[in-house]
């Protein structure tokens, strides 16, 4: 399963706890690292703190190229596009909310025809949303943290769904994903659960280093499974 190792808002708005992240996330087998880019008061001026500059995401940038694994972003807003395309970042991802919020931005994101990881929100018909042969498709439930109770999947088989874009508590949802043909995986990352709070709400449904290497290692094993079954039906 390929891992995207979701660093934003997590890292607390400082560049070398954003390295810090980056390096474990490299080390416990993430393939690829995510950063959101929005201005100061996109999203309120409390998170201003959060808010990433160029030379920030360029200097992270070249820190995960250092490493050999490469890093990309949501941009939520047209000038943050632009430094995506100007750094040649080698992805790009739409937010499940952009499709409702962004529309625009969305279009402009998906004309560029770099690969794009897009987020569908679980209460979105995705017939509804345009399809791309540059991009795939994950399932996003939109809540922060979700229960392992309010958990939804599709039919990662049947459906234009390749992956999950997972909130949960733990990693029991992401490997029951893993176990039904999940290919990708965005997930949060944190260095602490305990650092949640009001602007940085992702901590708890995120992964550490040691569930990122537990969901790696678990996901390749059931792929085995997957294949040996699959070979003897």
């Amino acid at each position: 399963m390929y891992i995207i190792s979701e660093i934003s808002p997590q890292f607390h708005g400082e560049v070398k706890v954003a390295e810090q992240m980056i390096l474990q996330s490299k080390m416990a087998g993430a393939d690829a690292i995510k950063v959101q880019l929005y201005d100061g008061v996109q999203f309120g001026t409390e998170r201003a703190y959060l808010s990433m500059p160029y030379d920030q995401l360029e200097r992270l940038k070249n820190f995960a190229d250092s490493l050999n694994i490469p890093l990309f972003a949501t941009p939520f807003t047209f000038d943050r596009l632009e430094w995506c395309m100007k750094l040649g970042l080698p992805f790009l991802k739409v937010a499940a909310r952009m499709h409702e919020q962004f529309p625009e931005l969305t279009a402009e994101i998906m004309k560029q025809k770099v690969p794009t990881f897009v987020s569908i929100p679980a209460e979105t018909n995705p017939d509804t949303i345009e399809k791309f042969d540059h991009a795939k498709y994950l399932y996003c439930v939109v809540k922060y943290p979700t229960r392992v109770d309010e958990i939804e999947l599709p039919d990662f088989e049947n459906s234009c769904f390749e992956g999950l874009s997972d909130h949960t508590l733990g990693n029991s949802g992401a490997l029951y994903a893993a176990a039904h043909g999940c290919q990708i995986l965005e997930k949060h990352f944190t260095l602490r659960h305990s650092f949640q709070f009001e602007t940085e709400k992702a901590h708890l449904g995120a992964m550490t280093a040691e569930d990122l290497t537990i969901i790696k290692n678990t996901a390749r094993e059931f792929k085995t499974i997957r294949r040996k079954l699959k070979n003897n039906s």
